[in-house]
């Protein structure tokens, strides 16, 4: 009378007609369907995953800096190998980008540094630097200037009603304290740096938590100014002004030659053992054609 299902008994045709299938057992079998049917999902859910992977989905993001560049590669690759599948998602910051790479949610991770020894404690990883950028200072362009001195840079971070060189008013985008764009905008000087910490101790001060925050703060905040990357201002085609400091332009040329020294490097960080269509990626992305995309946007390829 009795047939087995997981979990339980099924009760037959004659039993539940007579009501000889008690609502405590009726209850059983029921919850025991709707294990069986979740068990269902989760293996359909891996296999979707599963099929993701074998599709050769390349799934990036890490610092804005890179994620700029890495939309107009993949364009690029995706448009030479019909039927390639790459996501480049909203940016995360490096560490964001590898914390994200090391829980298997991307592929490829981009970075202003190569992973640190904790990161490569909880997984192996392998990272390449594929280019530079010039880091620079940056004012939306109708702000109408293009170049400042350092003793005009540290007065733009003064307190109270602070200005560009041409008067008009001077709002500076701050990162946190060891934020690596903190350290590098107090390499411009000692009179930089202290005026730096001065801003770092107000309240009320902009702060952007990423690249992408931070650009988006310049960009829409008038009289805004803070520290970005060629990259960035040029892969995403933003309006905004990477200003020359004490006469020194923010150029590739420059970076290369060491005559503008600040920049930040690019990392492109994966798993041990990546899959094809991800290395087939990377060797796109430091390919000749790839280093010529690269290189019209603000990156000195490597």
């Amino acid at each position: 009378m009795f047939s087995k299902i997981s979990g339980g008994l099924r009760p037959s045709r004659t039993q539940l007609r007579a009501g000889l299938w008690p609502r405590t057992d009726r209850r059983r079998a029921f919850a025991a369907q709707v294990r069986a049917g979740l068990a269902g999902a989760v293996v359909l859910l891996a296999s979707a995953c599963a099929f993701a992977q074998s599709a050769g989905l390349v799934r990036i993001t890490g610092t804005g800096s890179a994620t700029g560049g890495m939309q107009l590669l993949a364009k690029a690759y995706v448009s030479a190998n019909p039927g390639a599948r790459v996501e480049v998602l909203p940016a995360l910051g490096s560490a964001g980008g590898i914390s994200a790479l090391l829980e298997g949610k991307i592929e490829v991770a981009v970075s202003n540094r190569s992973p640190s020894e904790a990161e490569m404690a909880r997984q192996a990883l392998q990272s390449v630097e594929y280019a530079r950028t010039a880091f620079v200072i940056a004012a939306h362009r109708d702000v109408g200037v293009s170049a400042v001195t350092g003793a005009e840079l540290a007065a733009m971070y003064a307190e109270g009603a602070a200005t560009f060189p041409n008067g008009k008013r001077a709002r500076p985008v701050l990162r946190l304290s060891d934020a690596t764009d903190t350290r590098l905008i107090k390499a411009m000087g000692p009179a930089v740096s202290a005026a730096l910490d001065n801003a770092h101790s107000r309240r009320g001060m902009l702060n952007g938590n990423t690249d992408t925050d931070t650009a988006d703060l310049i960009e829409k905040t008038p009289g805004a100014f803070g520290p970005s990357s060629l990259a960035l201002i040029a892969s995403e085609s933003r309006p905004l002004v990477a200003l020359a400091i004490d006469g020194k332009a923010p150029t590739n040329a420059n970076v290369a030659s060491g005559d503008y020294p600040w920049f930040k490097p690019m990392f492109l960080v994966t798993g041990a053992q990546p899959s094809a269509e991800t290395q087939r990626f990377v060797a796109f992305a430091r390919s000749a054609a790839g280093r010529r995309i690269l290189e019209s946007h603000g990156h000195l390829s490597r």
